[in-house]
């Protein structure tokens, strides 16, 4: 898919610096993958369990 967006360069620029990813397609993707990630994860502990722990 195209698109164009307007980025912050200081917030491409330290995140490209920080996940030493050179292209901002790149980088975009990434963030959208760690964003999916973080939202889907999915608990697979056992609440009884760790009420009995308290």
């Amino acid at each position: 898919m195209r698109i164009n967006i307007e980025l912050d360069d200081t917030l491409v620029k330290k995140a490209m610096y920080l996940t030493k990813i050179s292209t901002k397609k790149a980088l975009i993707n990434k963030a959208l993958e760690e964003l999916i990630k973080s939202n889907t994860r999915i608990w697979e502990g056992d609440l009884k369990e760790m009420r009995k722990m308290r």
